[in-house]
């Protein structure tokens, strides 16, 4: 019996059954005892249900945004909370005899192994042992309405949190806005004329100044053209009162006969007055004689101041008797004066026209500067508008969810189906005591049988004495002779 095999271990059970079947009998008759001794435990179950949000999303949009599946999984971890379980066993007196003695750890341990959480698609179970099934029906529930209340505030705080963040978050974004409007407004006032919206204007401006200007320029050039005539005019009229001055002079033998020629800057204001007529004041001819003129008019001045108050000998008597200068025609004069009043206006105009031209075309020309920096104000104004905005949306809508959540009409959990006390024990598993009474017993049995199997040093067949002495030949075999009292014997051994 070295190398044992199933058919030898079968026959060794088969010879020593005896020896197999009292511990396979005894380890039932223990299962049996057990079942009986053993405390009996029931477990209740509490079906709750996951219902979704009473209100459509496509009008309130919910701001706790974890989906059903995620929430089921994180329910086991929450219903087995310390804190919650700790408040179960206090309330409903669980498990006195750990508690009696101090043993709170304990006692949450102890609970947390007879809580049983069970998901089923949008509902999950809830069970419960104990030794009373009422106990373990109205812990059950407990714990259900316990875990429904604990989500319902868990929801509106975060449903509270959200629209307090909101809050905090409209509040900066609304003042960096009104920062960033003051910014704008600021820019504006400061590059007033130079925006780009007043582009335009200013175009348009540029071109009534330029038509305005165009008016004054013929206005000024027929003005200095009838200045230049009345020049003239006086200039003719002051020779000829000059040429009937020296006639009498020669007549009185003071003067020679020979009469006054016309000065240089008569014949160049006549020569102007004829240019002007037929150019414009641009023309090269007609800058170059009036430079001559106001050189000439420049040195008449400064000689006039230099020569002596009175003049001597007999022309200066006779010019004494008869006039020192020749008179004017008053209406010349006054004509002349007021000629010179609106040249000087109108000089005095296109100055200021040119000014506000000049003026204007820098404006145009800071346009592209003053719109780059507004661009960029604006898209900052912009970016800031749009958050602002979007977070208005937003609070509103969080405003909404949390009445929902407050009316309870947002997602939440029902209970289906409550616990009831269950009336057939849950525990111990009777066929699983019986089965480790069955096992334990047949193995014991097996060990028994082959325990005798070894220490019996006969052989029972050919096969055995063949196994022991290989080599050596069976010669013959007696069989086992008995009567009707040994066979009677053999059976009931």
């Amino acid at each position: 019996m070295k190398n044992l095999t199933l058919s030898d271990l079968a026959r060794a059970v088969w010879r020593r059954r005896v020896w197999f079947l009292v511990p396979l009998l005894a380890g039932l008759a223990g299962a049996v005892w057990a079942l009986r001794v053993l405390p009996k435990t029931y477990r209740a179950v509490t079906t709750v249900l996951v219902e979704p949000q009473k209100v459509p999303a496509d009008y309130v949009k919910p701001t706790v945004t974890t989906s059903i599946e995620e929430r089921l999984r994180t329910i086991e971890p929450q219903i087995k909370n310390r804190d919650n379980l700790a408040r179960i066993v206090r309330e409903m007196n669980l498990y006195p005899e750990l508690m009696s003695q101090g043993f709170l750890e304990g006692a949450i341990a102890r609970a947390r192994r007879d809580l049983t959480v069970q998901l089923q698609g949008n509902t999950f179970r809830i069970y419960f042992e104990d030794r009373d099934p009422v106990k373990a029906a109205r812990t059950a529930n407990r714990v259900a309405e316990a875990f429904i209340d604990s989500n319902l505030r868990l929801r509106e705080n975060q449903a509270q949190g959200t629209s307090t963040f909101l809050e905090s978050e409209l509040e900066k974004t609304k003042r960096r806005l009104e920062v960033q409007e003051a910014k704008i407004a600021e820019f504006k006032r400061q590059n007033m004329g130079d925006l780009p919206e007043q582009r335009d204007t200013n175009l348009r401006g540029v071109e009534q100044l330029q038509t305005k200007l165009e008016i004054n320029m013929d206005a000024l050039d027929k003005a200095e053209t009838r200045r230049l005539l009345l020049q003239s005019q006086m200039a003719e009229l002051r020779n000829q009162q000059s040429g009937s001055r020296h006639s009498a002079l020669v007549a009185l033998g003071v003067a020679s006969a020979a009469p006054d020629r016309p000065s240089r800057l008569d014949q160049l204001r006549a020569q102007l007055a004829e240019l002007r007529a037929r150019y414009t004041d641009r023309h090269p001819d007609v800058i170059r004689t009036r430079a001559e003129i106001a050189q000439l008019e420049a040195l008449d001045k400064s000689q006039k101041a230099a020569a002596p108050p009175a003049g001597t000998g007999a022309a200066s008597s006779a010019a004494a008797d008869d006039g020192d200068t020749p008179k004017v025609d008053p209406v010349l004069r006054t004509e002349l004066a007021s000629v010179d009043l609106e040249v000087r206006s109108l000089k005095a105009e296109r100055e200021r026209v040119l000014g506000d031209i000049a003026r204007l075309q820098g404006r145009l020309e800071n346009v592209p500067r003053v719109e780059q920096e507004l661009l960029s104000l604006t898209r900052d104004y912009e970016n800031i508008k749009n958050s602002y905005e979007s977070l208005l949306d937003k609070r509103l809508n969080a405003r909404l969810y949390e009445n929902l959540e407050k009316s309870q009409q947002g997602e939440s959990f029902t209970i289906l189906e409550r616990a009831l006390p269950p009336t057939s024990p849950y525990g111990p598993n009777k066929l699983l005591v019986l089965g480790l009474g069955l096992i334990a017993g047949g193995l014991v049995g097996l060990l028994a049988a082959l325990l005798r199997e070894r220490s019996d040093h006969t052989y029972p067949d050919v096969e055995s004495l063949q196994q022991a002495f290989p080599g050596l030949p069976v010669l013959a075999t007696i069989p086992v002779f008995q009567g009707a009292r040994s066979a009677s014997r053999t059976r009931r051994r």
